[in-house]
């Protein structure tokens, strides 16, 4: 399951060499132009981590990092700006900044603030998973019913791992989206419903598991003893 990355920065050759190192790292990456756009896509439950700059059209990044703390958001956000005194460093932080990136910058560098945060952010998940009659691998992208190997593609897997994760609070198709397909792919939400029809067929082969509509908000797990 990719690390989801949202790059807000005005300034267009910057932003795209940014994302493009992260894309080529494993990441995917989403892009914001403004402040606006960087608010709207900063609310999105799949974005794991916000590197954000200062100065943007419509909404500056300090009001963008403002108000997502003020809605109790704790999306990670590296602020990645030119301003580099040390009163600008403070505001950031007291803004609710976890990191403070100033440019000139190692792209080497940011990948491992990146991480770090990540690294103190995110439990370690749990790789093997057992419920019911199933085994769920997922470092090896294997399901067994029982001692019978049952074929699931990866990316269905990817999805029953999320789902599992949320531990019964539902996933939106937005959400599955931007974790799994890239923009490129022209994906819709009947692709979401293809994929999750196509689980809920090799799951009922089995019991303990089973995923449940959440109407006009996505899907989710249930365990059944």
């Amino acid at each position: 399951m990719k690390t989801v990355v949202l790059i807000a920065e005005d300034k267009h050759i910057l932003r795209k060499a940014i994302a493009k190192n992260f894309d080529a790292e494993g990441y995917k990456v989403l892009e914001a132009a403004d402040g606006e756009e960087a608010l709207k896509k900063a609310r999105r439950p799949s974005i794991d981590i916000l590197i954000l700059d200062i100065m943007m059209p419509k909404m500056n990044g300090y009001d963008v990092l403002k108000t997502l703390r003020k809605e109790k958001n704790e999306l990670p956000v590296i602020i990645l700006t030119a301003r580099g005194t040390i009163d600008d460093k403070i505001d950031g932080f007291d803004s609710g900044a976890d990191d403070y990136v100033v440019k000139p910058f190692s792209i080497d560098v940011l990948f491992k603030r990146v991480e770090a945060i990540l690294r103190r952010r995110s439990p370690v998940a749990k790789k093997i998973v057992e419920i019911g009659d199933w085994k769920f691998d997922f470092e090896r992208w294997t399901a067994f019913l029982k001692k019978e190997n049952i074929k699931f593609l990866q990316r269905e897997l990817e999805m029953l791992e999320l789902l599992i994760q949320k531990d019964g609070k539902p996933v939106s198709r937005d959400e599955f989206l931007d974790r799994f397909w890239s923009p490129e792919t022209y994906p819709t939400n009947r692709t979401i419903d293809t994929h999750i029809l196509d689980i809920r067929k090799k799951l009922a082969k089995g019991k303990g598991i089973e995923i449940e509509t959440q109407h006009r908000v996505g899907y989710k797990v249930v365990i059944r003893d």
